[in-house]
C-alpha cells in the first residue's frame, strides 16, 4: 500500500441496498457507492460536468450510472464515460468479513 493512500472501513456490504446508490463523505472525498449482484463499486459523487453531488441518485442500467442532472452516463467498473470525453473518478475497494474498505488518497495540501 502506498504511504499516501489508505483503505478506510466504510460499512457492511450486507447493509448496502441492491441497485441503489448510497452517499458517503470521507475526508474531502464525496463518494457514491453501488451494490450490483453483490459486487460493490465506488465512484466520485461529483459529476464532472456540472460538479453537483448527485451521482448516488443517478439511474442505474446494468453497470452504468447516468447523472440525474444532465444524464451523462458512466461505466461503474472503469469510470469511463459512455456519452462524452469526461470520465468520473473510481476508487479501489476491498472486502473483508463483509466490510467494505475504500482506498482514499491522502490530501496533498493540508490547509
Amino acid at each position: 500500500m502506498n504511504e499516501k493512500d489508505s483503505f478506510i472501513k466504510i460499512c457492511k456490504i450486507s447493509n448496502l441496498p441492491e441497485k441503489k446508490g448510497v452517499r458517503v463523505e470521507i475526508r474531502e472525498h464525496d463518494l457514491a457507492i453501488f451494490k450490483i449482484e453483490n459486487e460493490v463499486f465506488v465512484i466520485s459523487n461529483i459529476c464532472p460536468h456540472n460538479h453537483t453531488s448527485q451521482m448516488f441518485n443517478g439511474h442505474l442500467n446494468n453497470y452504468s450510472i447516468s447523472c440525474p442532472v444532465h444524464s451523462w452516463i458512466f461505466d461503474l467498473r472503469t469510470g469511463k464515460t459512455l456519452s462524452n470525453n469526461s470520465n468520473i473518478k473510481t476508487y479501489e475497494t476491498k472486502v473483508e468479513d463483509d466490510y467494505l474498505y475504500v482506498k482514499i488518497p491522502k490530501s496533498f495540501f493540508k490547509w
